[in-house]
């Protein structure tokens, strides 16, 4: 009879029912987190950047909170307090959440080539390049392969070597015909 009475003096003071509003707070938050890791992208439209105000960021917060505070409440606290508290779980929970996005996205390999680095590098042509017209190169940096357009001055057939010769945008190149190798001396 006792926790009945407690319950109905807790619905009756409001914290059951902030309690119900914090659970909800905190499933809402935590669907979007798992949905903004899984399905990554999906909410790009939403999304401010990579900062603190970040989807993932914000839902991070958000599902922390008010788990947070739903637990707090059910241990007794009162609701403004255990409201307080849940935010501040958020704040950090947040920041740990920013934190650790920024590693990921650093820590990620990039394979993106500077045309700096690629003039000089030899290339394979796989789709033949006739003169003046747009053909296929590709070649391996940073252990994956990049195919990239190419122009070259003169017809160049497939499978030949070349070299990169110039750099026209990001995924095109001008390339030459890479130098005969000299034949071996005995």
């Amino acid at each position: 009879m006792d926790g009945i009475m407690s319950w109905l003096d807790r619905l009756v003071d409001g914290s059951l029912i902030a309690g119900g509003v914090f659970l909800i707070i905190g499933i809402v938050g935590g669907v979007l987190l798992l949905i903004s890791l899984v399905l990554d992208g999906i909410f790009d439209a939403f999304d401010f950047g990579d900062g603190p105000l970040s989807l993932t960021t914000i839902a991070a917060f958000t599902a922390i909170f008010g788990f947070t505070a739903f637990a707090l409440v059910g241990a007794g606290l009162p609701t403004p307090l255990a409201g307080t508290l849940g935010a501040v779980a958020g704040v950090i929970g947040g920041a740990a959440a920013w934190w650790l996005s920024r590693l990921i996205r650093s820590a990620e390999s990039s394979t993106a080539v500077s045309g700096e680095e690629l003039v000089g590098s030899a290339a394979s042509v796989v789709l033949a390049i006739p003169a003046g017209g747009l053909g296929e190169v590709a070649l391996v940096r940073h252990g994956e392969r990049v195919s990239l357009a190419a122009t070259a001055d003169t017809a160049i057939p497939r499978g030949a070597q070349v070299r990169i010769a110039q750099t026209i945008t990001a995924t095109s190149v001008r390339v030459e015909p890479a130098p005969a190798a000299a034949p071996p001396t005995q």
